[in-house]
């Protein structure tokens, strides 16, 4: 029950966000745990599902992991065939990551009970309510989307030396631009 002692009206947003977070990544966490995998392979697979041809540097800066966090959970990916490694189609010195049509069914498995949800609340609350979540979650993601959904022609050709160089992408949105996270 919420304290109704407690002024903050955001406080019940915060609630609702978690609970919202919480049914979202359970319905994920199951699909996941069929396949003995965690939080970290989903995202992995989610990215590049979205962003094929990313390379190592690009998806640490996007997930804000470190190299070291990122190499269990991808190593395992490209064992399982799951995510191949090519040389880039304009450097062939880059290394670029992508889904196999196995990691692509994976991903699709994985996301088909989250679409579910989000189908089901964005009809129940109609377009204009969807209009304004989506706008809401666009501010909370600030530069991170921005620059994830610009064209792959107009991204930085390798952002992974921001992550050489301590910056992150994420730096206006923490109290620590130097801290990088390691993989839950």
């Amino acid at each position: 029950m919420l304290d109704p002692s407690r002024p903050d009206a955001y406080d019940r947003d915060f609630t609702l966000f978690y609970f919202a977070y919480r049914a979202f990544t359970g319905a994920a966490d199951e699909a996941l745990a069929e396949h003995d995998m965690g939080r970290a392979h989903h995202r992995i697979l989610t990215f590049l599902a979205y962003s094929p041809g990313m390379s190592v540097g690009e998806l640490c800066d996007t997930l804000d992991l470190t190299k070291q966090a990122i190499n269990g959970p991808l190593r395992r990916l490209i064992g399982e065939e799951l995510v191949r490694v090519a040389a880039g189609a304009r450097d062939r010195r880059r290394k670029e990551l992508h889904l196999t049509s196995s990691g692509a069914a994976l991903e699709r498995a994985l996301h088909a009970r989250q679409r579910a949800l989000f189908q089901a609340a964005l009809e129940e609350a109609g377009p204009a309510a969807a209009d304004g979540w989506r706008a809401v979650l666009a501010s909370l993601a600030g530069p991170d989307w921005t620059a994830f959904t610009a064209p792959a022609a107009n991204r930085e050709p390798e952002a992974g030396h921001r992550a050489a160089s301590g910056e992150s992408p994420r730096s206006a949105h923490r109290t620590d631009p130097g801290a990088r996270r390691a993989a839950p």
